[in-house]
Order: structure tokens, then sequence, then C-alpha cells
């Protein structure tokens, strides 16, 4: 913003606004309508500020470029959660994030369907259709762990945290009243992912506390760090069902933990998703799924300029 730039060589001068209106020629209240987008200067102005700034008039009207990196994904995530409104980054967030996360999985609920939970806390049905309550009840459920995720975003990753995700995932669903599933705890039935085989429920334990320590004493974190759990976190398969679901929202909260711009996996993505995680986890290609998350970042990064680019 023009206005915005004037602000800052100004400053980056140490002049004040009265300062700079005496080299202009205009009074000091119209320096202060330039800086706040209220009043642009003419072309006089213009060369005057230039050259006040030894810059260029084309440098002064250059705008510039949105730079992602520089943003507090998280921060500003959790303002727009606190603040209540719609049609922002969070927003979107929560619906895109619920809708695809659990339609991987195998939820019939369609995106406007989901959008309309979250924002009226109602279902949009066709006349005569049939709708699973377990659809319903988990969308429900993701938008709270979404909230959660966000809370404890910033903290170490702990079994703690990863377990309470599941509860708040699986909570009031069918599966809660199977007395051998465990909500918010390790699986105690054998399970399969892919035709693959899975850490037995007796290893779980030490499996996912190997994992944690090999994370947790990383000098640095990258995205290839999050996407390398995710795939070893996923192998696990910790849980009894929510694994998919539960590995995705801690990969999103590492990402924001580490100011990297996190990634969401579209349904429309899920067979290039499902083949990077056989390949990573058979030891025959990692490429596919850091691709995969890799697309899936360059399209939340759109998201993000979408919403915050004309701040």
């Amino acid at each position: 913003m023009l206005g915005e730039k004037i602000k800052k060589y100004r400053e980056e001068k140490k002049m004040t606004q009265m300062e700079v209106a005496e080299v202009l020629g205009v009074k000091p209240a119209t320096i202060s309508k330039y800086e706040a987008g209220a009043l642009e200067p003419n072309i006089e102005s213009l060369k005057k500020l230039a050259e006040l700034f030894v810059i260029s008039v084309d440098e002064l009207l250059k705008e510039d470029k949105f730079d992602v990196s520089k943003i507090n994904i998280l921060e500003v995530l959790r303002e727009q959660k606190s603040m209540k409104l719609k049609g922002n980054l969070y927003h979107n967030t929560q619906i895109v994030f619920a809708y695809n996360t659990n339609h991987i999985e195998g939820s019939k609920l369609t995106e406007d369907q989901t959008r309309y939970i979250y924002e009226t806390n109602t279902l949009l049905t066709e006349k005569e259709s049939i709708t699973n309550l377990d659809d319903i009840i988990e969308t429900s459920n993701h938008f709270k762990l979404v909230d959660c995720m966000l809370d404890v975003a910033d903290k170490d990753l702990t079994e703690e945290i990863i377990k309470k995700f599941h509860k708040i995932l699986k909570e009031g669903t069918s599966d809660s009243r199977k007395n051998w599933f465990a909500v918010g705890d390790y699986k105690e039935l054998t399970n399969e992912v892919g035709g693959l085989n899975t850490t037995a429920p007796k290893n779980v334990v030490r499996d996912m506390r190997k994992l944690l320590d090999w994370y947790g004493n990383l000098q640095k974190v990258t995205i290839n760090e999050i996407i390398e759990f995710h795939a070893k976190f996923e192998k696990i398969h910790p849980f009894q069902d929510g694994n998919g679901r539960v590995g995705r929202i801690i990969a999103f909260k590492e990402c924001l933990k580490n100011n990297i711009v996190p990634f969401i996996i579209l349904d429309k993505d899920k067979l290039f998703y499902y083949r990077g995680l056989f390949q990573y986890q058979t030891n025959k290609e990692k490429g596919y799924l850091i691709d995969t998350c890799l697309n899936a970042q360059d399209q939340y990064i759109e998201m993000i300029k979408y919403y915050l680019n004309n701040k």
C-alpha cells in the first residue's frame, strides 16, 4: 500500500509528518491522510516524496510482493478464532480441513453441508436422503479438534496431546460405544492400513515413544521431518480408527509450531496421498508423499494470499 510505504520511508528518515509537509508545501493533515490511505498524492507530490526519500517514483509506487514467510500464521488463526467472524482464513480453514480430511476417510457429507454445519450448527439435506450420524458428529468434532490444536500448537508434541486429539475426534461416535474401542487411547485390536501390517497393540507404546523421542531430539524441524513423522505415525497406526485424521492434524500443528506454512490434503488428491504413504512406508520412494504434501502446501499458500493479501 502506498500510504504504508510513505510512512515507512518517513520513519526511516526519522522525519515527522510536519517536516514532510513543509517539504511538499502541504498541511500535516494531508500527510496523515496519505499514510492512512484516505488521500492519494498527485504527481508533483509523488516526485517530491521520491526525491526526499532518495528513491524513484516507480519504486515508491511499486507494490510490495506478498511474502507468506513473514506472516505468523498461528498468530493470525488464533486472533481470527477469538474474533468469531466469518469469511476469513480461520473460518475457511475449519471448513476445508473438516470436509477434506473426513471425506478422505469415507464421509459422505458435501463441502456445502460441512460449511452449513459449521456456520449454522444445522444440516442441509436433500429430501428423503439418508445421512450417517457419525459423519455429522465427526465433522462437528473436527471443528473442536482444530480449535484444540490451535490452543496447543506452540507446545512440544506429546503422547498426551496426541491422545487428546483422538478423544476429541471420536467422542460421541458409534465407535465410542464399542467395548473394544478405546477413545483417546491406543488400540486394543490389530489393524492394518493399505494392506500393510501396523504395529501390534502390545508394541504401540514402545513405538510411539521411540517416534516421539526421535522427533523431539531433532536439531531442526523442516517440512521434510514433519512429513517423515507423519509417515511413521501412520505406519504405527496407534489408534483403532481415526489415525489418518489425527496424523494430519498433528502435521498441521507441527507446521504452525515451526513457522512453516501448513498443508491440508484435499480429497481430490487422496490417491496420490495414499500412494505416497505406501511408497514412503515400504522404503521405495519418499518423493511421492513429499510432492503431494508440498502441493497441498502451495494450495494453502493460495488460501492465505486470498484472505490476507489485502491487509
